[in-house]
Order: structure tokens, then sequence, then C-alpha cells
């Protein structure tokens, strides 16, 4: 089977093609060309495929009713989706893969991400910083020791920012751990997101969507110590003296006793307005609810969102579905020819005849489409066509 073409090597090609432009057709016929190709591959949710199906992108309620389905009840959340944890079918969504702040919720890409790295058994000392964290916190001490076990705990129970970035600390600071949650994100395909924080606090430039987070909630579920952290309603945390006290899940759907919650997580900040993640299992199968902008109790959008799910599981087609990791191997189809001689005359033409010329060739986003292709196409051959008809102006003129 043919590989598909790198971006780097469409990149290489159109360099060449622009200079080849502007030596035929002129500087400003070229530029005219990079203006368009910057338009066509700054809008790759355009023209690439879309992560999880087509339908995810469209816009409005989602849902794919057969024989004997129920209709959707009204959700009130500006974006959200619902989806099989097990199969990863999406059942019915609404602008998921909308991307907006997501407040504490983004601790779930936190726990997936450190889990993995941290022992529950070790020992970690607070810090100042991890005591004056912004916004919510479980009430960690200055100089008292805790085990990351704990302070897991605080981070789902309480959404304890003090304990989300203790965590982080532990784990070597606040940056490394921003950038192993993106890179995290990147291998679950959950394009939509940048963490810049391992709390969820409100950063410009911070965002996911609800198509990312329930990726990062069937993640996390299949993880033992993440799916017992969501589930856990009550928790002694340890005080002052060696002493403890409770802290409770703040996640209504599991405290109020909805059948078969097993979690996940809350969220709220200004700038998010209320986030939610919530999972139930009945008859075996397990639902995924996530709900941003939400304009109701965070727990009754998931309730009505879920019991709709487990009456009409078999009745609907589902409209995408929630991908699966990538692999963290090298693929052998990254474009194997591509030496390093090959790389550097990629780098000659973009970094130093391209900005001679005065021309910039736009990064490649993902994979190109077909309809990419065809659409670079057609942008060139308008261009060579009315520049031949320009030149046959000006021959007549004389």
């Amino acid at each position: 089977m043919q590989s598909k073409p790198s971006g780097m090597a469409i990149r290489s090609h159109l360099g060449h093609l622009l200079l080849a432009i502007m030596r035929r057709r002129g500087r400003a016929t070229a530029s005219l060309v990079a203006a368009g190709l910057c338009l066509l591959l700054g809008a790759p949710s355009a023209l690439a495929e879309v992560i999880g199906g087509d339908q995810l992108a469209l816009p409005g309620r989602q849902v794919n009713l057969g024989p004997g389905a129920q209709p959707l009840p009204e959700i009130w959340a500006d974006e959200w989706i619902l989806a099989d944890a097990t199969t990863g079918a999406v059942l019915a969504a609404k602008n998921s893969h909308a991307q907006r702040p997501p407040a504490s919720t983004l601790k779930t890409l936190t726990a997936v991400t450190l889990l993995p790295r941290l022992p529950l058994d070790q020992e970690y000392e607070a810090t100042w910083k991890d005591s004056r964290a912004t916004g919510a916190r479980v009430g960690l001490i200055t100089g008292k020791s805790y085990r990351v076990e704990d302070l897991f705990y605080g981070l789902f129970l309480r959404s304890g920012n003090d304990a989300a970035e203790a965590l982080a600390r532990a784990n070597g600071g606040i940056q490394l751990t921003v950038t192993q949650m993106n890179e995290m994100a990147r291998q679950l395909q959950a394009l939509d997101t940048v963490a810049k924080t391992p709390s969820g606090l409100d950063r410009p430039g911070q965002r996911s969507s609800a198509y990312d987070l329930a990726l990062f909630a069937r993640a996390g579920l299949q993880i033992p110590a993440f799916a017992e952290f969501a589930r856990t309603k009550v928790h002694d945390f340890p005080s002052s003296g060696g002493g403890t006290y409770p802290i409770y899940n703040q996640n209504r759907l599991l405290m109020r006793g909805y059948k078969g919650a097993i979690g996940v997580k809350t969220g709220f900040t200004t700038d998010a307005g209320r986030t939610f993640v919530g999972a139930a299992t009945r008859r075996g199968i397990t639902l995924i609810f996530v709900g941003m902008g939400i304009r109701d109790w965070s727990a009754d959008a998931a309730a009505q969102a879920l019991t709709w799910g487990f009456k009409n599981h078999d009745k609907v087609t589902p409209i995408g579905v929630l991908v699966d990791p990538i692999s963290t191997e090298p693929s052998v189809a990254a474009d194997p020819a591509a030496s390093a001689a090959d790389l550097a005359q990629v780098r000659a033409i973009s970094d130093e005849q391209l900005a001679t010329a005065g021309l910039v060739v736009p990064s490649v986003v993902g994979e190109p489409s077909i309809g990419l292709i065809i659409l670079l196409g057609l942008l060139v051959m308008a261009t060579v066509i009315v520049g031949e008809r320009s030149r046959r102006r000006r021959r007549a003129a004389r």
C-alpha cells in the first residue's frame, strides 16, 4: 500500500513550487499562491478527516435514532458527548470538538499522565507554593509529608489545586508535568487539548473539548487506581499532628446515588463555566458523559444523558467513535526515505531561499487529505491560467 506523503515532504514540494512560480511569473504571483496556501492549510479541520468521525464535526445535536429509540432529552450544555467506554461508540453529541477552557476536568489528564509515573506509596513534602495554590484546596500543610495516594484522593474528591501542584512537583516540576500532559494528549489523539496547568485553572490558550475529556476518562477508567479514586465518596485525609479529617467527593451524580455511578470529575471556573465528566455502569455497559458550558446542575444534565443512553444503547447507530491511543513506537510509514540530507535540503529551502524571496510556506498539520491535494492543485492551475492570460494581454497591448 502506498503511504501518504508526510507533512515535511508536502512542505518541500510546496517550497520548490513557489520558487518555480516566482522565477517564471514573479514574486507577486508567488506571494499570492503562498497566501492562498496559508488560508487552506490554516484550516485543517475543514479539510482533514475529523478525529472520531465526520458527523462529530457537524453543528448542533447529533444522533442516529433507530426503530423504537426515544428522542434525545434536552441537555442544557453548550457542548457534550455520550459514549460507550468499552467499545468507544459515540451514541450522541453536541459540538463535541468545540474547544473551550476545561476547568478541573483537566485533572483527568493530569491523573492519566502521572499515575504511571508516581508510586502511590511515595512520600512528598509539601512546599509553601503547594499550600498557597490558587482556588480550591484540600489543605496541604507546608513541610508536612504526604503519600502520593493521599494527594490523588485530594485531587479527585476535593479537586484540590494544591494537590495537583504537589503531584506535579513530586513528578519533577510543573513545567515538566505540563509537557508530559500534552504529550499524553497527543498519544490519546486528543488533538483539541492544550494543557497549561496541572490543575485546570484558567490560563490563556488552555483548552480542551468534550470529545477529548471523554478520551481522558476512558483511558483513566482502565487504570485501577484512577477508577478507585474516581468512585470514592469519602476519604480520611492526613491533618496536622498525625490525625485525619474526612474529605468528600464533590460529584453529586455519585454522592446522590445515581444507579451505577462510578465518578469521574467535576469542574468550574469563571471562563469555563460548569464542566463535568460522569460515568456509570449498568448491565455490563459503562457510559461516559462529558458536558462543557453546562447551564443546569451538572449532575442533572449527566443523569438525563446517561439514563437515555442506557435505555437506547442498542437502538441507535453510533455517530462516531472514541479513537484508540496511537502507538508510541516509531511509525514505519513515517517517510522512511527521508534522510538527513533530505531534511537539510528542506530546511535550506524553507529558511534561506524562501526567506530571501520573501515567501512563507505554511506548515502542514497532520497528513494531507485528498481534498487538500485537489484544492492545492486547483489553486496552482488557476494561478497559471491567470498568469498566462495576463501575459497574452500584455502581448496584445504591444
